[in-house]
């Protein structure tokens, strides 16, 4: 049991752990039957109903101390539970086309990343694409802003945004990127068919070049802040969306 405690500390502090090991970790019950087959190993303070389940499905677990959870869980209050899971690997085939993608270039809050999935989960996205400069989609904190929802739909890592990007066109999907000098308001645009929304880091926003690839839509924005929160931008992107399947566009 000790060599697993340091593999999940391990896998706590270090991005490198998780790609070395393909594995990551979620907290508390609601997380942890969210993960359901793809739990590895479990460690648990207390009997709580789910420990039968994970034991049914052949995950391994082990009863610890509630000093002992406190000591790898990343909460002031742990819920009882902590497990190891196994990542999953997605390719762009496994997204709906036809549907809403979001596209992460650049997302470094991890706060922000995991609230952008929720998000796109909860408006019915058809899956997130991430960028490989945005920050690591098994950073615990952004599992844990995801809510359960990176079990949700297909979260795929891109290796060349100008490839994927390609390919996503070839697919006819519509590039949307966002962007503060933009012509065009985000409710000009047409996103009834498949639609990409591609969003960009925090202080940055999108490359120059990035932005050209794309119809370029802006969120107006007549008080006086500088600029919305990534998470809040693409909230706002996907309602639209969200908005003109159900009733039209005008």
């Amino acid at each position: 049991m000790q060599s697993q405690l340091k593999l999940i500390k391990n896998l706590l502090e270090t991005r490198k752990a998780r790609r070395k090991e393909k594995l990551f970790v979620v907290e508390g019950v609601r997380m942890v039957e969210e993960a359901g087959e793809r739990v590895k190993t479990f460690f648990y303070s207390e009997n709580l109903p789910i420990v039968k389940n994970l034991e049914a499905q052949m995950s391994v677990g082990y009863k610890v101390s509630k000093k002992q959870l406190a000591e790898i869980s990343q909460v002031e209050t742990p819920q009882g539970i902590v497990a190891i899971v196994r990542e999953q690997e997605c390719s762009l085939d496994q997204i709906d086309t036809k549907g809403v993608i979001v596209y992460c270039l650049g997302v470094q809050d991890p706060g922000n990343l995991g609230t952008i999935i929720r998000t796109a989960d909860a408006f019915g996205a058809s899956g997130v694409i991430l960028s490989k400069g945005t920050v690591d989609l098994y950073n615990p904190k952004v599992v844990r802003a995801t809510m359960g929802s990176l079990f949700h739909l297909p979260i795929v890592m891109a290796d060349d945004d100008a490839e994927t990007i390609a390919q996503l066109k070839e697919k006819n999907v519509k590039i949307v990127t966002t962007d503060l000098k933009a012509a065009k308001t985000a409710a000009a645009g047409d996103y009834r068919g498949g639609v990409a929304f591609l969003v960009g880091n925090e202080g940055a926003g999108l490359p120059p070049e990035i932005v050209a690839l794309g119809e370029a839509v802006k969120i107006p924005m007549p008080g006086n802040a500088e600029s919305l929160n990534v998470a809040v931008s693409t909230a706002i992107l996907l309602y639209e969306a969200t908005r003109q399947r159900e009733h039209g566009k005008d």
